[in-house]
């Protein structure tokens, strides 16, 4: 299917992991395993990652007000009877240090760098709308692995700030607040069929990236404009220039 946007929208949304950064997921929860459980040679490595894993579940279904962060630190200290707050600085440790080798199972080129600069270079509010279950320095980490400066971004969702998870329609809501946009200002561009998908129902325009994508539940996604990372880049290049500057639309 043509990639194409139904009306003029000024802000993009883009997901992360197997999107704007290509991935195959079980390469990459692999390689973020076998490092993690290295950073923590005291827990069994399968108690550790049920723990990873419980406190993951407990963010999706968070609904707030405690944060991601709040939800994960819970769950992670019951489940793995390790205190998550007085082992913090051991997981941040561990993702400027051994996590920064999970960049090699990521299949990077320039294009999704020379995507997003095309697109802000054409006044697009661009913002990463990622699932928010890693905790600041990672998320800025994987974005850094693309050439890309966290900081440019008007928005880079992570579990600190966020009070919700895709797929619930809760986090959408939340990105919409913080970047003071209305559904139909925005085009969300992901890989997932469920989890970037639903922002549809809120209105938004939902393009699939399609060289990594990732549709367990094998959910019909046919009507949704889709392909791969490549034909993003030619669609960006083939957008009118808007109106307003760059600067103005970060100013949103």
């Amino acid at each position: 299917m043509q990639l194409s946007m139904s009306q003029a929208r000024p802000a993009i949304l883009f997901d992360l992991d197997g999107t704007l950064l290509p991935l195959e997921m079980e390469d990459f929860e692999r390689a973020y395993f076998k490092s993690l459980c290295a950073a923590f040679p005291e827990l069994p490595p399968d108690r550790l990652v049920a723990s990873i894993w419980a406190g993951t579940k407990a963010m999706i279904k968070n609904t707030g007000p405690q944060t991601n962060r709040e939800a994960f630190a819970g769950v992670f200290t019951a489940e793995s009877g390790i205190e998550y707050y007085e082992n913090e600085p051991r997981f941040l440790e561990y993702y400027r240090t051994g996590f920064q080798s999970c960049r090699e199972v990521c299949q990077i080129t320039g294009e999704s760098r020379a995507l997003v600069e095309c697109l802000r270079e054409k006044g697009y509010l661009v913002a990463i709308a990622t699932n928010p279950l890693f905790p600041k320095i990672a998320t800025h980490s994987r974005l850094r692995w693309l050439g890309l400066n966290p900081d440019s971004f008007p928005l880079v969702t992570t579990f600190e700030d966020s009070h919700s998870a895709k797929p619930n329609l809760a986090y959408y809501r939340e990105v919409l607040q913080k970047l003071s946009l209305r559904p139909e200002d925005c085009v969300m561009i992901g890989n997932d069929v469920r989890e970037d998908g639903c922002a549809q129902e809120l209105g938004m325009e939902v393009l699939l990236m399609t060289d990594h994508l990732y549709n367990p539940g094998n959910l019909p996604y046919d009507s949704f404009p889709q392909g791969e990372l490549t034909s993003f880049l030619e669609w960006a290049e083939s957008l009118p220039v808007r109106e307003e500057s760059q600067d103005s639309s970060k100013s949103r």
